[in-house]
């Protein structure tokens, strides 16, 4: 088969999505030998998407960095170059959908986000365009792909489709704790870290919470004066973010950092050097950060919702590997930072039961889901 892979919506800098795709299109082309691959990708992200494999060739498009010049290309022009490269399935690991191409459809379907109102992740047109475009991909796709059993769940109910047709293939990592004293060292000071710290990392948008971590740090500062750990937010810039500068600027706390986008091979360094990783999103698709810091053995703060429950492991294990809140309760997420950074034994127990729950995930079973969904299954 001809599979052609649209990685037209990912920019030069990778966020979640993205290093998704990234981690499974290199497992999948090096495991599936019998397919050719070829990629549609802009000159910006191309370099994310060079893998050593001789079934993929690159298509690299010189869009100019706009939402409307990607969304015409794809509605547009792809289909035209799908049709005259004799492409057999068309791969979508976003929900940007060509609306004209008939072929076979395989589309990654994240999560149902946009259906939530008091997620106010895209600016309110925006917002239209993702909720009628998830429902269009998931109802028109021949299969579709997502990363969580809520996920699965809540697109099985707006969009009205089978469950059956819906692959579960979540994330992984690679990453591992950090111990050589150089490595670290060289992180901490390319991001200006403090000794100590609580760390959150992700994008800075209205749906992380942001603000009201910056108030359950306040209050965890005012009721534990003697913790040195500081809060750093680690994360490019999205809409939104002026509204957590401000809430950074309304607070009576010292010790706010804001560090900016992380790179990719600085991420096991950052992870390992912080105390606890918080993340206190309304919503989630899945939540690769809080996994990666249990791979690297940091202990996890994460709210109560969507799906972030099922990634400490309480939906398949009955066991949790680490602190869930009510992602509304500033108190209680100040308490629960409390309880982690002045309990040793329990600090040390979410250790060791992140450390098992992030070995259950791996890239190789969830891309064999993906080649399943395109049609075969993976060798090896």
């Amino acid at each position: 088969m001809r599979i052609a892979v649209n990685l037209l919506p990912f920019r030069e800098q990778l966020a979640g999505a993205g290093r998704y795709t990234k981690n499974i299109l290199r497992e999948l082309v090096a495991r599936d030998a019998d397919n050719e691959y070829i990629f549609f990708v802009s000159t910006r992200a191309a370099p994310h998407f060079e893998f050593d494999a001789r079934n993929v060739s690159m298509q690299r498009v010189p869009l100019p960095a706009s939402l409307f010049a990607r969304i015409a290309y794809e509605q547009f022009v792809l289909p035209l170059e799908l049709a005259r490269a004799n492409m057999d399935v068309l791969f979508t690991p976003s929900v940007a959908l060509p609306l004209v191409w008939r072929g076979k459809k395989v589309t990654v379907v994240y999560d149902m986000i946009a259906e939530h109102a008091n997620v106010s992740k895209y600016a309110p047109a925006r917002r239209v365009y993702v909720k009628w475009m998830s429902r269009y991909a998931a109802r028109n796709s021949d299969a579709v792909i997502t990363i969580s059993e809520n996920s699965r769940r809540e697109i099985s109910q707006y969009a009205q489709v089978p469950r059956e047709k819906i692959f579960l293939a979540p994330p992984a990592t690679n990453l591992q704790r950090v111990t050589d004293v150089v490595a670290l060292r060289r992180v901490r000071d390319v991001y200006r870290l403090p000794e100590k710290f609580i760390l959150y990392l992700g994008t800075l948008e209205p749906g992380k919470n942001l603000p009201r971590l910056v108030q359950a740090y306040a209050q965890l500062k005012h009721a534990h004066p003697e913790l040195e750990q500081q809060l750093v937010l680690a994360g490019a810039p999205e809409r939104g973010v002026r509204e957590i500068e401000n809430e950074i600027q309304r607070s009576d706390a010292v010790g706010l950092h804001l560090i900016g986008f992380v790179e990719e091979q600085d991420l096991a360094a950052l992870y390992s050097l912080a105390d606890v990783l918080v993340y206190p999103s309304l919503y989630e698709g899945f939540g690769i950060p809080p996994l990666e810091a249990m791979a690297c053995g940091t202990p996890v703060i994460v709210s109560n919702v969507s799906s972030l429950p099922e990634v400490l492991g309480t939906l398949w294990t009955g066991q949790v590997a680490g602190l869930l809140v009510d992602p509304y309760d500033t108190g209680a997420w100040a308490n629960a930072l409390a309880r982690v950074l002045t309990d040793d034994a329990l600090r040390e127990n979410l250790r060791a039961a992140g450390l098992n729950r992030a070995r259950e995930f791996s890239w190789a079973q969830s891309a064999a889901v993906v080649k399943d969904a395109l049609g075969g299954s993976v060798v090896g």
